[in-house]
């Protein structure tokens, strides 16, 4: 007992620690939470007051004005009045002549009345003056617009006070008592006893926090009716109004009396001990769940990665012979109508080669191909593909900085990336909106940001902090895959770089790739067309070793190597080909990588060992680039599908090595 008694003990103490910090903290929301909604009444309030000063400013720039034509000002003032119900009057003065102009709360005259005095003593620094109880329209607050040279004339708005009570009651929460008050701390309006009160002057806790000078705070009082309350404000940086809500100082005390009654129930051991172990058990469960879905998703992974891979394979062989052929029949074909349609046909088959590219994004190999990519030409280059995945109502701008174009990447995982975002964007926008492809310079040294907008509905932070995850989606079933942002930032990892995202509900979403930049690359301009023929002109003499399982892509490879000069042996699989080799001595073997019962790395490998000097060009469309790049033999790699001129060039290039 002593012993348990020795462990509960601290634990009680956490505990009871624990729940008076979280009352303490409900203590601090209350209070922050009533300094947004001041906060929300003076923007509501800032939004009439610049509104009112916007037609104030239209109408003292009329051509009535600037000619001051009076007569015809002041009928064009009234008109501008009935529009504006919540206008009390307008008044016109003449500030250097000391004289009114005119008045909407009397008919036009010539002669004029001196400067009413709430007028005359306004702050010339301040458009928004202070409630008035007396005069025309009043009580009412004066907004003031000086025009005419070096400000001469002054236009005068008398505004209806009741106009901003909407705003300050829809924001006052249940029980508190709010008012919105000039500079001198008078009420313009309040929530309670707005007729008796507005123009009065405020309690002298509200005018000690306005003389402050802070612009915002919390300070207690007792307002005119006994309650004694926490008042929050903020006052306007346009009009130095401030807002004032007093809620009841039982809401701020009570979390206290809580804290203290908490502190006297974790006395009770044997009750916090089970609470503690339930809490510890909930979590326990909840973190086995978590691992195994994260065990779920990288299985799934696993899966996409060996079907996609394991078809890409197998399509990479297809388009191999398919374009290669093309390729060859293209150089023997006349007939104009057929080179159309042979040539139709090798654009599909290019088609094909992208679409296999981008599969091979799930797959488990290293297959991003990094070199220069220029924005200018990639995202324009996909502009109208873009649009046709937008919808009615939905607009799609491009602003590309010339200054940052270039980035290391893979061009057909960059723009596979990119669909995937506007897709997004678009899916987040159902009643229309503007989604924005731009590039700019990165806060981080040495790389470009490429970023995706739209002024969708956003995402909470939660989602955020998933929306990277494979196979996460918020979309409903059916709609989505959870695959896209997973691509994106697959895409931007692989690069080096990485993906970053800002969201605002209700606002809308930025997704930024941060991509390392690259120098544009040199352009070699070749002088003759047959250079590489000269380069191969001693291939007759040179024996190649071709080994591939499929029938088709090795005797593509085959007839393209000996249209070129070469003698080539052909091989159907590694046992073949490792039996050629003890009667044969060829400088290059060609082998496809996946072939059963040996890769073509371990093949090339084994006849390194055999044949002196022997160099490998591994052919594939899945590979396992990690593994080729280990290898002590570093063969090199040429990625299926290719075309004849592909083949010869890497020859070339490895003989040439």
């Amino acid at each position: 007992m002593l012993l348990g008694a020795a462990l509960a003990l601290p634990i009680v103490v956490l505990v009871v620690l624990q729940l008076v910090l979280a009352l303490e903290g409900e203590r601090e929301r209350i209070e922050q939470r009533t300094l947004n909604e001041a906060t929300q009444i003076v923007n509501l309030v800032d939004a009439q007051v610049r509104s009112d000063l916007a037609v104030m400013r239209v109408l003292a720039t009329a051509d009535d004005f600037e000619r001051r034509n009076w007569p015809a000002a002041f009928a064009r003032t009234r008109e501008i009045a009935a529009l504006n119900r919540h206008w009390r009057n307008v008044i016109v003065s003449d500030l250097e002549a000391g004289r009114e102009v005119f008045s909407l709360a009397r008919p036009y005259s010539s002669s004029r009345r001196p400067i009413a005095p709430a007028i005359a003593r306004r702050d010339p620094r301040h458009l928004a003056g202070e409630v008035v109880r007396e005069g025309d329209g009043c009580p009412c607050v004066y907004l003031h617009y000086p025009f005419g040279s070096a400000g001469r004339y002054l236009v005068t708005v008398a505004l209806e006070p009741r106009v901003f009570l909407a705003p300050l009651r829809r924001n006052t929460p249940a029980g508190a008592i709010s008012g919105l008050v000039d500079r001198r701390g008078n009420f313009i309006v309040r929530s309670r006893d707005q007729a008796e009160r507005v123009g009065a002057p405020g309690t002298q806790f509200l005018r000690d926090a306005v003389a402050s000078d802070e612009a915002w705070g919390i300070y207690q009082g007792r307002t005119y009716e006994g309650l004694d309350n926490h008042t929050a404000y903020y006052t306007s940086p346009l009009t130095r109004w401030s807002a004032h809500i007093a809620i009841p100082s039982s809401l701020i005390d009570r979390p206290r009396t809580y804290s203290l009654v908490a502190s006297i129930v974790g006395g009770v051991l044997a009750l916090s001990i089970a609470a503690l172990l339930i809490a510890w058990a909930l979590r326990d469960l909840a973190q086995r769940r978590a691992a195994e879905e994260r065990l779920a998703q990288t299985q799934k992974l696993e899966a996409i990665g060996q079907l996609t891979g394991g078809v890409a394979h197998d399509f990479n062989n297809l388009l191999t012979v398919i374009i290669g052929g093309l390729n060859m029949l293209l150089k023997r074909i006349d007939d104009p109508k057929q080179r159309q349609i042979a040539e139709h046909m090798l654009e599909s088959a290019k088609r094909g080669d992208k679409l296999t590219k981008q599969l091979l994004a799930f797959s488990r190999g290293k297959q991003m191909e990094l070199a220069p990519v220029d924005l200018l030409e990639l995202a324009p280059g996909m502009e109208e593909l873009l649009r046709r995945s937008i919808e009615a109502g939905q607009t799609l701008e491009i602003h590309l900085d010339p200054e940052w174009r270039w980035v290391r990447s893979d061009a057909n995982q960059l723009e596979l990336a990119i669909l995937n975002l506007v897709i997004n964007a678009r899916d987040a926008m159902p009643n229309g909106g503007r989604i924005e492809i731009a590039s700019r310079k990165s806060a981080r040294e040495g790389c470009i940001e490429l970023s995706v907008s739209d002024t969708g509905m956003g995402m909470p932070k939660d989602v955020i902090d998933r929306a990277l995850e494979p196979f996460f989606t918020t979309k409903p079933a059916g709609k989505g895959t959870g695959l896209g942002l997973s691509q994106v930032f697959g895409a931007a990892q692989q690069s080096g770089g990485s993906v970053e995202i800002d969201s605002v509900v209700g606002r809308g979403t930025t997704v930024r790739m941060i991509l390392p930049q690259a120098e544009p690359p040199r352009r070699i301009e070749r002088e003759d067309d047959e250079e590489p023929d000269s380069a191969l002109s001693d291939g007759a003499s040179r024996s190649i070793l071709v080994v591939d399982d499929e029938p088709g892509v090795r005797s593509f490879m085959a007839d393209a190597l000996r249209d070129a000069g070469f003698k080539v042996t052909e091989a159907a699989h590694a046992g073949d080909a490792l039996k050629a080799l003890e009667s044969e001595r060829p400088i290059l073997l060609v082998t496809d990588y996946s072939m059963p019962g040996m890769t073509g790395l371990e093949l090339g490998e084994r006849a390194r060992a055999q044949v002196e000097g022997l160099r490998v060009l591994i052919v594939s469309g899945y590979a396992d680039a990690d593994a080729i790049e280990a290898s002590p033999s570093r063969p090199t790699l040429l990625r299926k599908p290719f075309d004849e001129h592909a083949l010869l060039q890497a020859v070339r290039d490895v003989l040439a090595a």
